[in-house]
Order: structure tokens, then C-alpha cells, then sequence
């Protein structure tokens, strides 16, 4: 059987169900309390609420993520400064690649995600090449809903259910977020250098050595760089694609703040948030600073 062991750090007594006895579906707490996964890192002393799910797609998803994705974009960002520029396609191929493995897990957590909180009545899934809210509105008002419901009750007839919700939602932040952004940028820099019309030129005085520190942050900021990564890496071309919808509820939450974020709106420093994995500092250099060829 394929158990999936979760570790969860106590929550403070809700307001709503006056007790502790719940999940935070809740953008600025996701990450806070754990799921944590003694398989893949050290589970914080203080999480000692211990849950088993039976589920072979969890169990599956989980392991691929930390054994095969998350190695595989941990490593080295190559410096267009150290290669020739025949080799650049060969990097944009990379990137997107890379990126590409992002968006395979996003879309089948999106998937689970559906399915478990809809069961018999879930739409079918929208094609690849059209993961996007602007595309397939009524999928994300599920998907933004579900994720952004408040405290939950676990409640005996539906404690697994929302289990396996909080894992897959929490799974579907730290992926695109921590380890892949720096390929999105990436792959947006090898765009503009090798396009084939007006190609960008690297600036001769370019900084190479750097850090992208990957640190435990406020998972408010986190769910805001995890919801413009819905548009970030469905878009094709990389341009700018039209706002995102506010929050599914009539409540102010994270969401709202999200729906004045574009495509490629991130910066070399956005916030990410890591989920019970021991990251080291992802080994990269500093974002290339495009520089627009000189007229003089």
C-alpha cells in the first residue's frame, strides 16, 4: 500500500470552530504549519501531529517531485557569457525544458486538486495550452476557491479528503515557486538573446558570481509569486497576458493582490517559500541584465 506519512505543526485555536482541530486553506499560512515528510528532510521537533493517507498518485507525485524534479532543477543556471552564441538555442531548449517539467506537476496537482473537491461533478481538465485563468476561468475559480477556503474542520467523514487537498495544494505552491523561477527567468533571457528579429546583446561590464537564496518567507508574499506563475509558464511567447481574476470569494485575501501581476512580473529577488525540503542555495549566477543594442 502506498502510504504517505504527513507531519503537521500545531495551529493556534481558530475563530471560526474555536478549537485547533483544522487545515489553514488560507494564501498567508500555507507552508506555516507544515505538511512536512520525514522521506524527504528533517520534520521540525514541534510537528508532532501525525496523519497517514492512502493514496498511490500522492505517494507517486511526492516522490517524483523530490527524488527526480526538484535534483534536476536544483543545479547550475548556465552563463551565456561563457558560452558562444551557437550555443544559445541549445540553453533556451534547456530552459524551457526545464520549465516545462513545472508545469507537467502543476497540471496534475491542479488535476487532484479538482477532482477531490468536486468529485463526480469535476470539469474536465483544460488542455495543456490552455492552463491559464484568461483561458480556462471557470477551472481556476475552482482551483483559487478550493485553495483559499479558510480554516477547515477535520472532520472524520472528510478528514482524509482534505488531508490529501492540503498535500497536493501545498505541493502545487513550493514547486513552481522555489526551484523553477530562476529557469522561467532564465528561459526569458535566452528568448530576447535569441531572437531572431532584434536580439538582445549581454552588457560587457556583466556580473556573474551570486546566490539565489531560497528562504522560508512569508507565505503571503510566496502565494502571491505562485499565483503568476499560472500565466508565467502557460505563455507561450512570454508576453504579457491579461490580468488575473481578483479572489473566487467576496472576502480580501491574498488573491486579490495577485491580479495585478503579469507574465515575467517577477524580479530576481521574489520571495519564495520552501516546503519541508532541505534547499541549498540554488548555484547561479545573478539575472542577466539585457541591455537593448546602442544606436550610436
Amino acid at each position: 500500500m502506498a502510504d504517505v506519512k504527513i507531519y503537521l505543526k500545531p495551529r493556534p485555536t481558530s475563530r471560526i470552530h474555536d478549537h485547533s482541530n483544522y487545515l489553514p486553506f488560507k494564501w498567508k499560512d500555507y507552508c506555516k504549519y507544515g505538511p512536512f515528510f520525514a522521506d524527504y528532510g528533517a520534520v521540525p521537533s514541534d510537528a508532532t501531529e501525525i496523519h497517514t493517507l492512502q493514496s498511490p498518485a500522492l505517494f507517486t507525485a511526492l516522490s517524483a517531485l523530490y527524488n527526480v524534479s526538484i535534483p534536476s532543477l536544483d543545479t547550475e543556471i548556465p552563463d551565456p557569457n561563457k558560452s558562444g552564441v551557437s550555443a544559445w538555442p541549445d540553453l533556451l531548449k534547456l530552459a524551457k525544458t526545464k520549465v516545462d517539467m513545472s508545469l507537467d506537476s502543476r497540471i496534475e496537482s491542479e488535476n487532484h486538486i479538482v477532482q477531490l473537491s468536486q468529485g463526480d461533478c469535476a470539469p474536465a481538465p483544460p488542455p495543456r495550452n490552455m492552463r491559464a485563468p484568461a483561458f480556462s476561468p471557470e477551472w481556476y475559480k475552482i482551483v483559487f476557491s478550493t485553495m483559499d477556503r479558510g480554516d477547515v474542520e477535520l472532520r472524520d467523514e472528510s478528514r482524509d479528503t482534505e488531508l490529501e487537498l492540503f498535500v497536493w495544494i501545498n505541493k502545487l505552491i513550493v514547486h513552481p515557486d522555489t526551484a523553477t523561477d530562476i529557469w522561467r527567468h532564465f528561459r526569458q533571457e535566452m528568448y530576447k538573446l535569441t531572437d531572431p528579429i532584434a536580439p538582445a546583446r549581454l552588457p560587457s561590464g556583466h556580473d556573474s558570481p551570486g546566490l539565489f537564496t531560497l528562504l522560508r518567507r512569508k507565505a503571503l508574499t510566496a502565494a502571491s509569486a505562485f499565483a503568476s506563475t499560472f500565466i508565467a509558464d502557460a505563455s507561450v511567447d512570454d508576453t504579457a497576458p491579461p490580468l488575473l481574476p481578483s479572489s473566487p470569494n467576496n472576502e480580501s485575501s491574498a488573491t486579490d493582490s495577485t491580479s495585478s501581476f503579469h507574465a515575467g512580473d517577477l524580479g530576481d529577488d521574489a520571495t519564495m517559500s520552501a516546503l519541508n525540503h532541505p534547499f541549498e542555495p540554488l548555484r547561479r549566477r545573478k539575472r542577466i541584465i539585457i541591455s537593448e543594442p546602442s544606436n550610436q
